[in-house]
């Protein structure tokens, strides 16, 4: 009796598992979809400023001068990270801006767009 116990476990151990369903895989995007909030910026000493801002843009709270201290929560520490954060943000979305102006931190929500990249002729 313990022998045919021993070989009706070991036949349930080998017994496959029931099928499972396959997880989907999920589908990369089919583009990479560049943004912009229409500011340029410049490294000032240990500060990362902002040096231009786009007549075109809806990024109208952020001024010449303005010490761009995060964006989305992130410390900005250059403007090659300060780049890289935006164009990578989605558009349709809104960017918050942490700023230092005339002694103050200010907030500013500023709306991302899709960063035009067609060539011009």
């Amino acid at each position: 009796m313990r022998a045919i116990l021993l070989v009706a476990a070991a036949i349930a151990a080998c017994a496959p598992l029931p099928a499972q369903k396959p997880v989907p895989a999920r589908d990369p995007p089919d583009s990479v979809v560049p943004a912009t909030i229409g500011v340029a910026v410049r490294q000032e000493s240990s500060n990362v400023v902002v040096a231009a801002v786009a007549k075109s843009s809806a990024a109208s709270g952020v001024r010449v001068g303005d010490v761009v201290l995060r964006y989305n929560g992130e410390a900005v520490v250059s403007p090659r990270q300060f780049y890289r954060l935006v164009v990578d943000s989605a558009p349709g979305s809104m960017a918050r801006l942490e700023v230092w102006r005339e002694g103050a931190v200010r907030t500013l929500e500023v709306p991302v767009r899709e960063l035009d990249t067609m060539p011009r002729a």
